[in-house]
């Protein structure tokens, strides 16, 4: 089931009934390369609308990812996009998280940064838990069943997700 709530922000929370048990892993850190796996339950995509910026009508893709610590890691993606492209971009991603049951994430960063906790995120149905600070580049998400999403050229292009990234491919 997906749930919808607007503020400043359009979030969407995905919960799914049925799911065996909630985890998440980092399965590869290093040289600012960062992979995850993690249940559709720990995932929260956002399009975060820019009042401020010189255009009106932007935003910013950002993921919450709930971490083993119940911490929120995010990821976000550098470039602005206009709201309709956003909202398209959560509403693909929201696909690949409703058909999976694990799912992969790709970014760039380093997942070995001090926790420190900020702003708080509700994870339906899991609850509230505060941000932790630390913060990958967005590359991207993929299913068990090959579904797959790349920061920049979508579904289009493959292979996806882009090297040097496997991913769900042989793991």
């Amino acid at each position: 089931m997906v749930f919808l709530r607007k503020s400043s922000s359009l979030l969407v929370l995905l919960s799914l009934a049925g799911c065996a048990t909630s985890s998440y892993r980092v399965l590869y850190q290093d040289e600012g390369i960062a992979e995850l796996n993690a249940t559709p339950d720990r995932i929260l995509l956002e399009c975060e609308r820019l009042h401020d910026a010189d255009e009106p009508g932007l935003s910013g893709f950002m993921m919450h990812v709930l971490d083993e610590e119940n911490t929120v890691l995010t990821l976000v993606q550098g470039n602005t996009l206009d709201n309709q492209s956003c909202d398209r971009r959560v509403k693909k991603m929201s696909a690949i998280l409703k058909k999976g049951k694990d799912i992969y994430i790709a970014g760039r960063g380093n997942l070995r940064e001090p926790r420190q906790m900020g702003r708080a995120y509700t994870f339906s149905p899991k609850g509230t838990f505060k941000k932790n600070g630390r913060v990958l580049g967005f590359v991207a998400i993929a299913n068990e069943f090959g579904e797959c999403y790349d920061a920049y050229s979508g579904e289009e292009e493959k292979p996806c997700p882009p090297e040097p990234f496997p991913l769900w491919k042989g793991k």
